[in-house]
Parts: C-alpha cells; structure tokens; sequence
C-alpha cells in the first residue's frame, strides 16, 4: 500500500534505493536541508508499507518543490521529483505531482501555474510531464552545461544533452497567461531564468 507522507530529515539516510540510479540527480546536504526548513509541506514522500507490517516501510520516491515569483509570476517549482526503479511504471510519478497540485493549487499557496525544467531527451519524463498536462514554455540552451562548459555563446546551437525545457502547467487562476503553444521554438540563456 502505498501513502504521501511529509519527508523529515532521517528519511536522508534510506534514500539510497531511490537516489542511487543514474536518472536521479543527487544535491547537497545543506540543499536538502532548506527544502525542508523554508517549504516542509512541499516536500514529501511516498511509502509502501505491507499491510500489518509498519517495520519495513520503505521509500519508493520523493517530491521536492517550492514556491517563488510575485504577482502573476508567483507558482510552485518542482525541483526534483523521482522514483525508485523498483517502483516505476505504476502511476507514482504522477500521484506525486497530482499531490503537489492539489496543495499549490489551494491556499495558502494559491500559485498560478507550477513549472519544472526537464532534459530535452529525456523522452520518458516529457511525455509524463505531457500526459500530466504541461507544455514547454520554452528551451533554455545550456542549462545542464558544467562549470567547465561555461555559458552557450549562442541560442542558435541546441544540444539536447545539455538544455532543458521548461516546462509549465497552468493552474485556473492564470487563465492561461503562462503557457505558450509554441514553447519548443522559444529560446533563453539560463541566466534568463528568473521570477
């Protein structure tokens, strides 16, 4: 049986089943850390626990999010959202995301839409994200670049390896201003990314 739970921060040290796989993208401690202080509610876990048998619950994924932006900028960013490999493939993802929505979408979040940036080939997350109802509002090149790549010189070259879309999801209030239909063919440097 599986249940959304608040994360707390012993729930770090049994993460390995979900974090230790190369579609995961691991943070730092003190990144974690401020999840929890500065927006516990938005960041939670799912858990599956054999009925009569509480001892064994184990952590099947987890949804890391937050609030930020003003006026009709303001919205929940996802910031990570995964789930163990032994648990794929079962609609968790998207219990996951429907949970952050239901929460951001009431008060006192009350945001106008909830985005996320997601790999350009990362087919399999797009087309959740798709199915969930998101679009691409557009591609920002470069934004998975190391230090060592430094910024992309131009936005005519693309690497699907290396830029992410972004990706939004329009909640009732924003009556739309938030989405693009051409989203794909909209370009930005990563430090064009504010709220």
């Amino acid at each position: 049986m599986t249940t959304v739970q608040s994360f707390e921060a012993t729930d770090l040290f049994k993460l390995n089943n979900v974090n230790l796989d190369i579609l995961t993208e691991n943070f730092p401690l003190e990144f974690y850390f401020e999840y929890l202080i500065l927006w516990p509610e938005l960041f939670f876990k799912s858990v599956e626990t054999t009925i009569g048998d509480t001892s064994n619950d184990n952590i099947s994924g987890y949804m890391m999010a937050k609030t930020e932006g003003k006026t009709h900028e303001w919205h929940s960013h996802i910031t990570a959202v995964t789930v163990a490999p032994e648990f794929r493939r079962i609609s968790l993802a998207s219990k996951l995301c429907n949970s952050l929505e239901a929460m951001t979408d009431s008060p006192p979040h009350e945001v106008n839409f909830i985005d996320l940036f997601v790999k350009c080939n990362n087919v399999l997350a797009l087309n959740l994200y798709e199915k969930l109802g998101y679009s691409v509002y557009r591609r920002v090149i470069g934004y998975y670049n190391s230090p060592a790549d430094g910024y992309p010189l131009t936005l005519k070259k693309t690497d699907d390896d290396k830029d992410a879309f972004d990706m939004r999801k329009s909640m009732v209030r924003d009556e739309g201003r938030s989405i693009r239909k051409n989203g794909r063919n909209e370009k930005c440097y990563p430090h064009e990314v504010k709220f």
